[in-house]
């Protein structure tokens, strides 16, 4: 049995053994897989529970229009559990129970190489999400507060929740730099200062996946969204930016830069052109920038549906499949969310027009963030333990604490606020 038992481990592939380099285990993993199974990591596709609301709810064409709810109007939500367990998903969003988080994982359990998945979320301020989960001051709240260290706090908290239901990947920082008050997520920001919206934004990446992210009680953060839709020219979110190369080195890029200092993995382009170029085909900053001269180790996400618009509402590439194409080899490493996006990009690859490299490149760095967070080893978590993390007194206490230290008092010296002074002496 002994003589059995040895023989079995010794058969069993390098990067089930838990013992070697996350590095070492994804290079074996990477020579087991195939093309299909490569692209898989790189896409992403809403939960299933999600899916199911959105099939009875929204049509195709408010789908298009929505950021709040998607389906596949060519796949049902029955296709796409069968399409987890055939190892065709490498990622989900949109889901928000611990047991939907542990069903999905399930599924992937049934594939050929067992790769589990990553899910992401937004908790921007707590992983709000979820129904009972700790809410903390909106991130412009934040920044009132001038200290970093509550937002590590806070960010580490939320690390924690998040982990206790599921998921591992947080859609946050967002360090734009805010620069038109018309913009409607100013609140999602850290404010209009780069200094103070880069010190916030480190502070979250610190405390999301501490100095390094390897465990279980850690989640990736993602430095959102890379760069310029802060000051969109009429105001509206996702409407072109144009400025000087000199703003954007001096007021933009500093934020993002602090986060790569951070040691952030993720990171999320905008919706938005930059003089001209969609971002999520442009180059000069997923590559030229991102990877050449900040020497980013971690993978790129696209937005919600955002490869798509280079195509439908930026129309700088002709057909679709020149979108998905263009993004991938400029940069892009994980498409949010769709099927045509695999199906095209395995395309690309047969006929010549993608080198596999690149796809390696993508799947190789988002195996890693899987390594790392420890899912080969415990995909799962433990139901029947959320509520000992989720919402507990301590949490609370962070909470409060920030919402305290956010309330800005203001003067009211010569009538700023429109307040009667004659009127009311006193507001209590």
């Amino acid at each position: 049995m002994t003589l059995a038992g040895c023989t079995e481990k010794e058969n069993e592939p390098l990067y089930l053994n838990p013992e070697l380099p996350a590095e070492k285990r994804v290079q074996d993993l990477i020579k087991r897989m195939t093309l299909e199974e490569k692209v898989a990591q790189m896409s992403q596709y809403v939960g299933v529970e999600h899916m199911k609301a959105a099939e009875k709810e929204v049509t195709l064409e408010e789908m298009k229009e929505s950021h709040a709810q998607g389906f596949y109007p060519n796949l049902h939500s029955t296709e796409l559990i069968e399409m987890t367990r055939q190892g065709l998903i490498g990622s989900f969003l949109h889901v928000v129970t611990a047991r939907e988080a542990n069903l999905l994982q399930s599924y992937a359990m049934e594939s050929r190489l067992k790769i589990p998945v990553l899910i992401g979320i937004d908790a921007i301020h707590g992983t709000g999400l979820y129904h009972g989960a700790t809410i903390y001051p909106t991130p412009i709240g934040q920044a009132a507060t001038f200290e970093p260290e509550l937002i590590e706090r806070a960010s580490r908290e939320t690390a924690l929740e998040m982990r206790a239901t599921g998921t591992h990947w947080a859609f946050t920082p967002n360090v734009e730099v805010a620069r038109d008050a018309r913009w409607g997520r100013v609140g999602e920001a850290f404010g209009e200062d780069p200094y103070l919206v880069g010190q916030m934004g480190a502070a979250t990446v610190r405390g999301l996946q501490t100095a390094d992210f390897t465990g279980f009680d850690k989640v990736l953060a993602c430095a959102k969204h890379f760069v310029g839709g802060s000051q969109p020219v009429n105001g509206i979110n996702g409407a072109p930016c144009d400025i000087s190369d000199r703003t954007l080195h001096e007021v933009f890029l500093p934020p993002f830069r602090d986060c790569i200092d951070a040691d952030v993995f993720t990171f999320m382009m905008a919706h938005n052109e930059l003089n001209g170029v969609p971002c999520h085909v442009n180059r000069y900053l997923m590559t030229d920038i991102l990877r050449d001269r900040w020497q980013f180790d971690g993978f790129v996400v696209s937005d919600w549906m955002d490869i798509e618009r280079v195509h439908d509402k930026h129309a700088t590439a002709p057909t679709m499949d020149d979108a998905y194409l263009q993004s991938v080899a400029n940069g892009m490493d994980m498409h949010m969310h769709g099927p045509e996006f695999a199906d095209c990009i395995i395309r690309m690859v047969k006929e010549g027009r993608l080198p596999e490299k690149r796809v390696n490149e993508a799947a190789e760095k988002i195996l890693l963030a899987k390594f790392k967070l420890g899912l080969f080893e415990n995909p799962y978590i433990d139901e029947e333990k959320v509520n000992e993390v989720v919402f507990n007194p301590s949490h609370q206490q962070t909470a409060l604490e920030m919402a305290r230290k956010s309330i800005i008092l203001l003067k009211n010296d010569n009538d700023l606020l429109p307040i009667d002074r004659n009127r009311y002496k006193k507001i209590s």
